[in-house]
């Protein structure tokens, strides 16, 4: 299997991805869960009549869903998360992303080991109800100022070997690593548990690259290469000058991972 590319946008840019040559769309989670009955049908059929499956989600719990704190509610986290895998299922989905900053961070005065304890609970209670539809998670390592709970991707992949579920696994995109000083080894390391790759710029403006980045990701390609990483590659962040123009640019630097 070889590396399939996608991007972070919406159901109404399929024509535009399929014209620049990608393979799927991510959209979010929370989103879909938000959509009315009238919206998801709207979705499944614009799906179904281009042949572009929505495969991975991104933006999985919307911040009033604690997964850390005094006020988790495990009840809630279930009942959002069925609802999402039901409907991400029926639109092709493979891979779902619990990125959620704002959900995860530990508050102050909090016991920051309980918090983790909270957080890898939740991400074994999303994992036992995505493998019913055949999906796999993976949890995303963010930047320090997004988050105080898993930062890097080394941290990441600790935290999945706690979960310890087959389909429960790490996330590395390119901008947070970059933005929190990480190398590359964390990826080469990952020993099979990567489960998906975002891809930006890591830049204030976390843009896609230019031709000048090339040499960046070409070492970016190498590390995945060395992995064995065969899985996902996500284009996330801003699309400038204009979306279009931006995705076929970014798609032929992408053949660095091919």
């Amino acid at each position: 299997m070889s590396i399939r590319f996608g991007v972070c946008t919406t159901f109404d840019k399929i024509p535009a991805l399929i014209d620049a040559g990608y393979d799927y769309l991510e959209f979010g989670f929370g989103n879909l869960v938000k959509m009315t009955e009238e919206e998801f049908a709207e979705a499944k059929a614009t799906v179904e009549k281009y042949n572009f499956k929505a495969e991975a989600y991104n933006g999985f719990f919307p911040g009033e869903i604690r997964i850390t704190g005094p006020d988790v509610d495990y009840d809630r986290i279930t009942a959002h998360t069925e609802k999402g895998m039901a409907r991400a299922a029926q639109l092709g989905g493979k891979v779902t992303v619990v990125g959620s900053g704002k959900s995860r961070n530990v508050p102050d005065g909090f016991s920051f080991d309980e918090a983790y304890a909270q957080f890898a609970k939740v991400l074994g209670i999303v994992g036992d109800v995505a493998a019913k539809y055949g999906i796999t998670v993976v949890v995303e390592p963010l930047q320090t100022k997004e988050t105080n709970l898993i930062n890097t991707v080394a941290e990441g992949i600790e935290i999945v070997k706690k979960v310890g579920k087959p389909n429960v696994k790490c996330l590395a995109d390119f901008y947070h690593v970059y933005r929190n000083g990480e190398t590359l080894d964390a990826l080469r390391n990952s020993n099979g548990r990567l489960g998906h790759l975002h891809l930006a710029r890591a830049n204030d403006d976390r843009a896609m690259p230019y031709e000048e980045d090339i040499p960046t990701v070409k070492e970016w390609a190498k590390a995945v290469k060395e992995c064995g990483y065969d899985g996902r590659l996500s284009l996330e962040g801003g699309y400038k000058p204009e979306f279009d123009e931006c995705i076929i640019r970014t798609r032929e630097i992408l053949k660095a991972f091919e």
